[in-house]
């Protein structure tokens, strides 16, 4: 994204990868949707699992320009990351079929075959899907005003920028935001996971 910097967050490098990864999976492991997908792991198996796969993503992203960080007390304190839909599912289907498929939890990841024809469509129409793969902010700080401000200031600057943006998401709270902010299609997958879609 353009002009990332000016929000606070800026564009990481692909050797900050592995610690955007380590704090990506910490942030995972407390979410109930992937305790469930990791069922019979433990919290530090469960985190292993994620933190290897997350970071393979996260070099790729980093690569491509797509991962975002915000940093307090220099210490990563939020990331972000994303792809051109389009150009991961034509340059790299090793990864493409890593993200949308199963993985190695013991459940089964979200209904991604509707979201891939929705996705389909719209790149035979010709548009540009910018898909956020993932994003949080390290539980030490959930309570800082600026971490908060930067990350909400460089999402809404994303959406003004991109042709199309789609996520899919397990955390209530980003659901609430969603909702408040633009007319955008949100589709309840499963009890605890939700599309979006900003076309």
């Amino acid at each position: 994204m353009k002009d990332a910097k000016r929000t606070g967050v800026e564009a990481l490098a692909p050797e900050k990868a592995a610690e955007a990864a380590a704090l990506a999976a910490i942030c995972m492991a407390d979410n109930s949707y992937y305790a469930l997908l990791y069922q019979g792991y433990s919290r530090a198996e469960m985190i292993s699992l994620m933190r290897v796969r997350i970071e393979r993503t996260l070099a790729y992203c980093a690569a491509q320009k797509g991962l975002f960080g915000a940093t307090a007390g220099g210490r990563l304190a939020a990331y972000e990351y994303m792809v051109d839909y389009r150009r991961l599912r034509d340059e790299n289907g090793a990864l493409f079929r890593a993200i949308f498929s199963y993985g190695e939890a013991a459940g089964e990841t979200p209904p991604l075959r509707e979201i891939k024809h929705t996705l389909s469509g719209l790149l035979d129409e010709g548009r540009r899907i910018t898909y956020v793969l993932g994003c949080g902010v390290a539980p030490w700080a959930r309570r800082s005003a600026s971490v908060l401000a930067a990350m909400a200031h460089f999402n809404k600057g994303l959406l003004r920028s991109e042709d199309v943006i789609a996520a899919d998401f397990s955390n209530r709270a980003l659901l609430s935001l969603c909702s408040r902010h633009g007319p955008f299609e949100i589709k309840e997958l499963s009890g605890d996971y939700w599309f979006f879609l900003r076309r």
